[in-house]
């Protein structure tokens, strides 16, 4: 249990980072007084419906709307011809192009294809948008988009990522003259000699299949203009609020001063709000068109058709090891189901390149990743954007080869593993930020050691009871807190209590809370004292948002930097005020002292109100106690972790149950270990989701079958395993923290982990080669 916050003495700085407070914001969310974006309702906002194609590929012909304009309530109904100059496309993410070094050095292939607003001449997916309807209540603007009448010409759907590599495919985009959207070669090493001279040479074809994050809260926005200021306010359930900001400036030929993103209390993200989507911009744009607030709330079918999907790669991966087990080459070729539109470019695609050999030494590599447009859903990052596949695939390589050899696959995995000591670590490949990949810290050999002591009892017990009992395990290296920047602000009030801005916006992740931590580490005026504005377009003037695993090491470092800078300032007009010198005073419940002599002290309110414009300042200081600051991290630094699963299954079923579940985690410095841990169980969570229940399936003509929670199958509290978490602390040289990414790290090993403990308790007579690992792929198992 987390320390109260309230009760917490407050001492003098550095002390703050590491404890185990609770969670901040949990009180008033848990109380139902959240703030939402559907709890936004300006007075006479206007609501919007889609009208959204039943077809996954067709052409156009016509837009009838005449009914829907006469319906009761409403006030206009919008197509692609109605937009004008505001029908897009869709700016580019700032991840679209690959930087220089890599771009030079890799030479990936990247094709664009233009996302409108509302769809042009054709359909590319089965939900995308071909108007929308504006109406007085949401029920009268979902009647009159019924009335809408579309004339469409139905043309043959792409529905599998390996019907749209075959040579004359249907094409998806047709000037891409193929379906290839990134194509991208990386190598090194003599590969072909390491399979040659291996002892036992690993070819297989893995699969990760398709699923989405399924966010508490579906997406929503609300767009408010004020035509006496000219200016527009934006509600959005979204973790990039500067970058919904841009994307509306560039459709609407705004300043960023006149558009300002709010992104409120955040019912979960998962990456699933991390991409810029259509429905944001065209809220917005409507909003301007009309001078009226528009509000459009996202339903959980309207959800599942419309918000990003992910994973869905195929692998054909070769591995060689030597006699001894040690490898000796590694050969991928994977493609990734990009679906209708890439919104990032190479940033899946690269990411499974760049995580596929984890913290494993592989001499040789020969990885070939090509991202394939076909008509569904559009895919985009989601919990580990990449990683999880390609630990699928390599986990599942090293399982294989141990089994070859007669070697424990625990072992296998230790002799391959980079050892502490040879930290940090160059792979000789680049990362997808252009900079060398080279694991900065950690040491794995410990959390493999660990993962398995904390699940061995529970084998053992198991294993007495006999049955098929197994155990899997699964590391991973992870590359976190990507540029380019983050942006922080720190202000002191006249009454000694602090503002803290930051660039990103939380989405359950407990920045309130930590963000408060890093703070009080320079500036201990204590935890009430201290109100954290995230997710807000003019907290700070730039920022990026939360994605990537970037949120404590980039915002983090930035706020550190501020709280710093205005500690010192606080410090220098304290010593001047108090005659004394500043390496003598200390700070400690928001009084500044000179130390041994408590009555000498000034209160941190005081300093405020002494720096305030129009009296006489210390020193002549600048006006104001408060900082601006921003970190750009030179590349990334390298979280990492081992999973181990025990799993019992019934022979009768096929069902699978997972008896006890470890994680041994390293996210470098921890600046609270109640939301480590929180993190971790939500990561778990949804990774066993994937390796166990969740998948969306399609039918032949690119329709999608799963959309509802009746249809996609998601975990519960039954279905979590006991879970036991440990650390290994390693902090990170490259951020003043010597913090490492952890929001995703959770959801990274599930799957690898859980199909290798399949594999074990049916003896290694069969191979998982695909997930998720259902009663009925386990009863074919069983069967063949």
């Amino acid at each position: 249990m987390g320390e109260e916050g309230a009760n917490v003495s407050t001492s003098d700085a550095g002390t703050w980072i590491g404890r185990a407070l609770s969670r901040r914001e949990d009180g008033r969310l848990v109380r139902g007084e959240g703030r939402y974006v559907a709890d936004i309702a300006p007075p006479g906002v206007l609501e919007l419906a889609f009208v959204r194609s039943p077809h996954a590929h067709a052409r156009i012909l016509g837009v009838d709307t005449e009914a829907a304009r006469s319906a009761p309530g409403v006030v206009d109904v919008l197509t692609f011809e109605d937009l004008g100059e505001t029908a897009g496309p869709v700016p580019p993410h700032l991840w679209d192009a690959p930087p220089t070094r890599l771009a030079q050095e890799v030479r990936p292939s990247v094709k664009p294809a233009d996302q409108w607003l509302l769809a042009r001449d054709l359909v590319h997916w089965a939900g995308e948008a071909v108007a929308v309807v504006v109406a007085d209540t949401r029920y009268r603007a979902a009647d009159a988009a019924d009335l809408v009448a579309v004339e469409y010409e139905q043309l043959p759907a792409v529905v599998s990522v390996e019907d749209a590599a075959r040579e004359g495919a249907q094409l998806v985009h047709e000037e891409w003259g193929d379906n290839v959207g990134v194509d991208i070669h990386v190598r090194k090493g003599d590969v072909e000699a390491g399979l040659a001279g291996a002892a036992h040479v690993v070819r297989e074809r893995f699969t990760s299949q398709r699923v989405t994050g399924v966010p508490m809260e579906a997406r929503g926005v609300v767009a408010q203009p004020d035509r006496l200021r000219d200016e527009l306010t934006v509600w959005c359930s979204t973790q990039l609020a500067h970058s919904v900001r841009e994307g509306i400036c560039r459709v609407l030929g705004l300043a960023p001063r006149q558009v300002r993103v709010i992104a409120p209390d955040v019912g979960g993200g998962f990456g699933i709000k991390g991409v810029l989507y259509p429905e944001e911009l065209l809220v917005a744009a409507v909003a301007q068109r009309l001078a009226r607030p528009v509000r459009w709330i996202e339903d959980r079918m309207e959800h599942f058709q419309a918000a990003i999907h992910a994973r869905d790669q195929v692998h054909d991966i070769e591995l060689g090891v030597d006699a001894d087990g040690r490898i000796t080459a590694v050969r991928d070729a994977f493609l990734v189901d990009g679906g209708a539109y890439n919104s990032l470019g190479v940033v899946i695609p690269y990411n499974t390149i760049a995580h596929l050999c984890g913290a494993y030494r592989v001499p040789a590599l020969d990885v070939h990743a090509r991202l394939l447009a076909t008509n569904k859903v559009p895919a985009a990052p989601y919990r580990g954007a990449g990683r999880p596949e390609a630990v699928f695939a390599m986990e599942r390589a090293l399982e294989r080869a141990a089994r070859a050899l007669g070697r424990d696959p625990v072992e296998l995995r230790a002799r391959n593993l980079v050892a502490p000591e040879e930290m940090p670590y160059d792979t000789g490949l680049l990362y997808r930020d252009g900079e060398p990949l080279v694991l900065d810290s950690g040491d794995h050999p410990a959390m493999l050691r660990r993962a398995v002591e904390l699940v061995r009892p529970d084998l053992d017990r198991e294993r007495a009871l006999g049955g098929l009992v197994g155990l899997g395990v699964a590391g991973y290296a992870e590359g976190t807190g990507i540029g380019p920047f983050e942006g922080a602000s720190v202000e002191v009030s006249l009454d000694g209590s602090v503002t803290v801005g930051v660039g990103s916006a939380s989405q359950g992740q407990g920045h309130e809370t930590a963000f408060t931590q890093v703070c009080l580490e320079h500036l201990p005026v204590g935890p009430d004292a201290v109100r954290v504005v995230g997710g807000d377009s003019a907290a700070v003037a730039h920022g990026w948002g939360t994605v990537a695993s970037r949120s404590a090491v980039a915002a983090g470092s930035a706020l550190a930097r501020a709280a710093g800078r205005v500690r010192h300032k606080a410090m220098q007009a304290a010593a001047a005020m108090l005659e004394a010198a500043e390496d003598a005073l200390r700070m400690v419940d928001g009084e500044i002292s000179v130390a041994g002599s408590p009555q000498r002290s000034v209160s941190l309110a005081a300093v405020a109100r002494a720096l305030r414009p129009g009296v006489p300042r210390p020193l002549d200081l600048e006006p104001g106690l408060e900082a601006v600051d921003y970190f750009e991290p030179q590349t990334v630094t390298w979280a990492g972790g081992v999973h181990a699963a025990v799993v019992r299954i019934d022979p009768e079923t096929g069902e699978v149950e997972v008896r006890r579940y470890a994680v041994v985690h390293d996210c470098g410095r921890m600046i609270n270990p109640t939301i480590v841990e929180g993190q971790i169980h939500g990561g778990v969570a949804q990774g066993l989701g994937a390796a166990l229940l969740e998948e969306l399936v399609y039918d032949e003509e690119g329709r999608l079958l799963t959309t509802s929670l009746l249809d996609y199958l998601l975990p519960t509290t039954t279905d979590m395993p006991p879970l036991a978490v440990d650390h290994v602390e390693r902090p990170s040289p490259l951020n003043p923290l010597g913090v490492k990414g952890l929001g995703e790290g959770g959801a990274i090993p599930p799957p690898a982990a859980i199909a290798n403990a399949v594999e074990d308790a049916l003896g290694g007579r069969v191979v998982v080669r695909r997930t998720p690992v259902t009663p009925s792929s386990v009863m074919e198992l069983l069967r063949g």
